[in-house]
């Protein structure tokens, strides 16, 4: 008897090993596998001297702190308008038509401080891709390649008398240095330049001469007339303080 109940549990494990699949615990059906999605087209904007600077893709402003590279994606094959504005000297700006592409459509950005000129180099011109009526039927392969010329806009607006009025006021009711400097830091980042009257005025507010040398420092990058940046020194008192000043500039050139 106990022989014939033997027999029969054999028999049942069989069958129950029999029905499991194959293999490590592994269902038998396959799982397709993961499509990465393609990257988006995209511009890259880089400095190949490192001045930084800021770009305004089609009006909108992309980078608040000015970098050496922007790297704007998820775009699509549309023409977009790309302005570069140098931080240093703030008022040099120039503006270039791109197409995004997967690959990254690089724009180089290079000042000349001997020439006192901006150069921005875009990538070179293609048709868009959903355009395909305007492709060429037989590439001329000895044609030189065609680059969009680069136009500089008209000279970017100042900050108004009236707001400078407000920010004066602003800061002659701050009680401490540290305090005024950090806000004055903060209204040299609004992308703007100031002329060299309204500088002084603002450094006209610090109580020290200390936080005024640092200031007039910190400003003259984002100085409009430069040129007339000894007006702005004259709120310093003593000249080895504006000494001071005039040798931070001639180290910047």
């Amino acid at each position: 008897m106990k022989r014939i109940a033997l027999l029969f549990l054999s028999l049942t494990m069989t069958c129950i090993l029999a029905a499991q699949p194959h293999g490590k615990g592994q269902p038998f059906h396959k799982h397709k596998p993961d499509i990465k999605p393609l990257p988006s087209p995209t511009i890259i904007v880089q400095a190949i001297n490192a001045e930084s600077f800021f770009v305004y893709l089609n009006g909108d402003l992309m980078n608040p702190v000015p970098r050496t590279q922007v790297v704007i994606d998820r775009l699509d094959n549309n023409l977009q308008e790309v302005i570069v504005v140098l931080n240093h000297p703030a008022h040099k700006a120039a503006v270039v038509d791109v197409y995004a592409d997967i690959a990254g459509a690089a724009v180089y950005v290079e000042y000349d401080h001997r020439s006192d000129q901006m150069i921005v180099t875009p990538p070179p011109a293609r048709m868009p891709r959903h355009d395909h009526s305007q492709l060429r039927r037989t590439p001329n392969i000895n044609q030189p390649i065609v680059t969009p010329p680069v136009v500089v806009p008209e000279e970017p607006k100042i900050v108004s008398d009236e707001w400078v009025n407000e920010m004066v006021s602003i800061l002659n009711n701050q009680s401490f240095d540290s305090e005024k400097s950090e806000t004055a830091k903060g209204l040299l980042n609004n992308g703007l330049p100031f002329t060299s009257n309204q500088i002084a005025r603002i450094a006209g507010t610090f109580t020290f001469t200390k936080g005024q040398v640092e200031f007039l420092k910190l400003a003259y990058t984002h100085c409009i007339d430069p040129e007339n940046y000894e007006h702005a020194l004259t709120v310093l008192t003593f000249s080895n303080d504006r000494q001071e000043v005039r040798n931070y500039i001639n180290s910047l050139r």
